[in-house]
């Protein structure tokens, strides 16, 4: 899982530089993917979400505290990753106006 724009600094409202930064991330995790298949003579497949909306973020545990985020927007990615095609970024319409505005295909 992987998140963008999670606190002030790092959120654009106006630009939304930090969902071109996330498209990014995944566009180029398919790109390394292909090529970790070329040179090991593997056929691994990988699919991907992504969503955009507001989430709920903490630490939980107290043996071993980890960083964790919740909420719906999480759950959507999460049911686009499991039902996605192989091979495939799958976004929802509201991310795809905001990419599709910015030149992604």
């Amino acid at each position: 899982m992987a998140a963008s724009g999670l606190n002030a600094a790092t959120y654009d409202r106006e630009g939304r530089s930090h969902i071109s930064a996330l498209a990014d991330y995944a566009m180029h995790l398919m790109e390394q993917m292909k090529y970790i298949n070329e040179h090991s003579f593997n056929n691994f497949q990988m699919k991907i979400g992504l969503n955009m909306g507001p989430v709920v973020a903490g630490v939980i545990g107290a043996r071993k505290p980890q960083y964790d985020i919740w909420g719906n927007t999480v759950n959507v990615s999460s049911r686009m990753d499991s039902t996605g095609v192989p091979d495939r970024i799958q976004v929802t319409t509201d991310l795809y106006q905001v990419l599709a505005a910015k030149g992604y295909v």
